[in-house]
């Protein structure tokens, strides 16, 4: 088997972990041939970058993508938590934070309304696409989309994420997104979830805008971490034994899974002007690709990185980021992939064929099981 040859064709490479474990073997910051970003691979590293206030989340000249600009998906991402540093966009994560950590019942229950229905007769050809859609169903169910609008708020959804991505993909989609969120807010059977959001502090002109990122960072992020889960299950057939005797549970499964094989692989960070991080002088403008994936296969942090152990002591997972862009939801991802996983399961589905090769979503940063 080829190995990849840089961070980003390791994503969807059918073993990636031992080109990882090169990286992470190098330890610090450090550059390979053919690929210009600064690379952080070992846990130690990726933990001093993503905590360093000089790793911004977009670069000084285009804190929007050239191609967006413009564009309502452009506006959308320009107004993302998860896209700027300092102002307010603070305290408007912490309204998402709180938001989402007290709407944790009502995610579980949605969820497993959500999957009985998607997955109610499960195939391995259907997967990829019911795990796609089953963040969005959840989430605009509790915003208060009418049910009539959730398939199309998926396809739109989708658009937007591929249109992010690079060009030719140009779409409505965000545009449609925001005005359905925003009829949410506007309404006076407005859901207690939606009523949440409105509440806490921060400009309202980026609650909108942020309830919608919601939507468009759980999609792909969710779908793969549900991925990850049911090829645990495929490559581990004991698992089923452990939840059933109450060795583990399958929630344990899930966080295991996250970190074993992460479904966001990496993330980039950027300097504004020339500085020492994680003791190395980096230039200004330079990018930094911190291989998350890596770090949570890093032996000083968690021991025999290999090997799946859903009850693994004092687990560290680095999927979900640190500081101060850390995913504001992890919890959320965790029950709405349990959900779906229960359900999978107890159809009875072989997923024996998800332990040999699959295919995979084009991505450069996200890990998600593609069609047939």
């Amino acid at each position: 088997m080829t190995p990849p040859t840089d961070p980003y064709q390791a994503v969807t490479h059918p073993d990636p972990y031992p080109y990882y474990a090169q990286l992470r073997a190098r330890g610090g910051l450090h550059r390979v041939p053919g690929f210009g970003p600064w690379i952080a691979a070992d846990a130690a590293t990726v933990r001093a970058v993503l905590s360093s206030e000089h790793c911004r989340v977009r670069p000084r000249a285009e804190p929007v993508p050239p191609h967006l600009v413009g564009t309502a998906a452009g506006a959308l991402f320009g107004r993302l938590v998860r896209m700027n540093d300092g102002g307010p966009f603070p305290t408007v994560k912490e309204t998402l934070s709180r938001t989402l950590t007290e709407a944790l019942r009502e995610v579980q229950l949605e969820s497993h309304r959500q999957a009985a229905r998607l997955f109610a007769k499960p195939s391995l050809s259907r997967l990829p696409d019911a795990a796609l859609q089953l963040p969005v169903l959840v989430l605009g169910s509790l915003l208060g989309f009418p049910e009539d609008t959730l398939e199309a708020s998926v396809q739109d959804v989708d658009a937007y994420v591929r249109s992010v991505a690079g060009p030719p993909v140009r779409s409505e989609g965000a545009a449609r997104l925001h005005a359905r969120v925003a009829d949410c807010f506007r309404s006076t059977a407005r859901t207690a979830f939606t009523a949440g959001l409105m509440a806490g502090p921060g400009p309202e002109d980026l609650r909108v805008p942020n309830a919608v990122g919601l939507l468009t960072q759980a999609y792909e992020a969710t779908a793969g971490l549900l991925g990850a889960t049911l090829r645990a299950f495929a490559r581990e057939p004991s698992l089923r034994e452990q939840v059933s005797r109450g060795e583990c549970s399958l929630d344990d499964v899930v966080q295991e899974a996250a970190r074993h094989d992460a479904p966001v692989q990496n993330t980039r960070r950027f300097t504004h002007s020339a500085a020492t991080v994680a003791g190395v002088e980096l230039e200004a403008g330079a990018t930094v690709v911190v291989v998350l994936a890596a770090a949570n296969r890093d032996p000083l942090v968690n021991p025999q990185p290999d090997t799946f152990l859903p009850r693994r002591a004092g687990r560290q997972t680095f999927t979900f980021g640190l500081g101060a862009h850390a995913c504001p939801g992890p919890l959320v991802a965790t029950a709405m992939a349990s959900a779906a996983a229960a359900r999978v399961l107890a159809s009875g589905l072989d997923l024996t064929p998800l332990a040999g090769p699959v295919t995979w979503r084009a991505s450069t940063n996200t890990r998600v099981l593609g069609g047939p």
